[in-house]
């Protein structure tokens, strides 16, 4: 073990014990590289800052959840901040890809002379699509984006994405049809 392991050691095991100075020194020794990687990964200096209070948030009251022979001290903390980041992107996703939905409508671009569809007949259809079909489409074809961009946004293979959009669209084509 080298000697800043056993001091992070050191240090994590008196913060179990409530000690704010030991805490103190963990965080001026770690909370760079942590910041680093929260940084790399949200891409926003604000929302990295949020990541590194909510991390040593949860180092401090978890402190005693550390052991030794399961991983290094810093591992540890890095392993929290890189889930707290995931977490945060892909609450993110959920909510940047809900609202691109509800801004969509798929009403406004519907001509009912123009090809003889109405905008009810495809609301009707668009409503018997699964949820995560809908959404797709919706976010896709009014939203902009393109399946590599909502492949990204949703955590999904962009295969995933593909397929799912193309069935959703076969599946409106055969109730549009009907």
């Amino acid at each position: 073990m080298n000697a800043e392991q056993a001091e992070l050691e050191q240090l994590i095991a008196r913060c179990v014990l409530g000690d704010r100075a030991a805490f103190k020194t963990l965080y001026e020794k770690t909370s760079a590289r942590v910041f680093g990687l929260a940084l790399r990964m949200l891409r926003s200096r604000e929302q990295a800052q949020d990541l590194l209070q909510d991390v040593y948030v949860r180092v401090w009251s978890r402190a005693g959840e550390y052991h030794a022979q399961r991983g290094r001290v810093l591992a540890w903390i890095m392993a929290i901040a890189r889930y707290r980041a995931l977490d945060m992107l892909r609450a993110e996703s959920r909510r940047t890809t809900g609202e691109l939905v509800e801004q969509a409508d798929p009403a406004a671009g519907a001509d009912p002379d123009s090809d003889g569809i109405s905008s009810r007949a495809l609301e009707e259809c668009l409503q018997r699509l699964a949820d995560s079909q809908r959404r797709s489409i919706l976010v896709v074809f009014y939203g902009g984006l393109t399946h590599d961009e909502l492949a990204a946004r949703q955590s999904t293979p962009v295969g995933t994405v593909k397929s799912r959009i193309r069935r959703g669209l076969q599946r409106l084509r055969e109730c549009l049809e009907a």
